[in-house]
């Protein structure tokens, strides 16, 4: 089943949705091992990860879709990827919805910030009009192979227009196209219960730790009402702390020794992550 499919399955289904960020093939084989249903694939993960810069629209189309598509080949489940504005104007959305579906990941989330776009969670933000990105969304269908690929509008109005205008937002966007809804950044819980009250569609929540919006535990989520919430980074800052912890050892011992499960999975741990014996085998059948 084509995982656009999926996702629209797990939207129909009872229960919030929880994704958890990747920004690597084995990320995802570890969400999957871990029986997380839908993965998201962080943009700022993406530049963090693999380009050592912040996010601030320092990537291309073309480099984050390479890195997709290991991510997608990597895993039986549906992805949410960040597409951020679709990389320029109608035209560049156009054919960035038509290369991102052909890669069958599920879903995509577009963004209505004034380029050069930067996390949700930094400063400064600017947004285009509504009537330019709802063209955008109009040129992303327009140009997705799949029908069913699930499009996420989303909106970062609140820190540049304010909330009533975040809502007009959202609205106004399912009329152009979208199937879903991520307002970022609302500051408050307060905010947080009105958005799936005064949107009718499914929607999205962003848990950034340290960030603008509270942290609240899945279950408070989804009795306000949202469908789906992303830890868009948190995989990614867990990795760097344990690094650090690791290399911190590593300075002030000289060895590696003995820190198994401990600051580091074992070697037969890591070959289960990697299929290691799915490999062997198919190298003794060719052999």
């Amino acid at each position: 089943m084509k995982k656009s499919l999926l996702f629209k399955g797990l939207l129909k289904k009872e229960g919030i949705i929880v994704a958890p960020g990747a920004t690597t093939a084995l990320f995802a084989k570890i969400i999957e091992d871990m029986q997380f249903k839908a993965i998201f694939v962080t943009g700022a993960g993406l530049a963090n990860l693999h380009f050592g810069v912040p996010d601030y629209a320092l990537t291309t189309m073309t480099e984050n879709l390479e890195l997709v598509k290991r991510i997608n080949d990597n895993t039986s489940l549906p992805l949410i990827v960040d597409i951020d504005d679709g990389y320029g104007n109608p035209m560049n959305v156009y054919r960035t919805g038509r290369e991102f579906s052909k890669l069958d990941v599920g879903a995509v989330v577009i963004e209505d910030q004034k380029a050069p776009k930067r996390c949700g969670h930094f400063e400064d933000h600017q947004v285009i009009s509504i009537n330019d990105m709802s063209n955008k969304i109009k040129a992303l269908r327009d140009g997705s192979i799949d029908p069913d690929l699930v499009v996420f509008a989303r909106t970062d109005a609140i820190s540049v227009e304010g909330f009533d205008s975040a809502i007009e937002r959202a609205n106004a966007f399912l009329e152009a196209g979208a199937d879903a809804i991520f307002i970022e950044a609302p500051r408050d819980i307060g905010q947080m219960e009105k958005i799936p009250q005064l949107v009718k569609a499914p929607c999205l929540v962003n848990m950034v730790e340290g960030g603008k919006t509270p942290l609240l535990p899945n279950d408070q989520l989804e009795k306000l009402g949202f469908k789906v919430a992303i830890y868009a980074n948190a995989p990614l800052k867990a990795c760097i702390k344990g690094m650090q912890l690791l290399l911190q050892h590593l300075k002030e011992t000289g060895s590696t020794a003995n820190i198994d499960n401990q600051l580091m999975i074992t070697m037969k741990e890591r070959n289960v992550v990697t299929n290691k014996e799915f490999w062997k085998e198919m190298q003794a059948k060719y052999k």
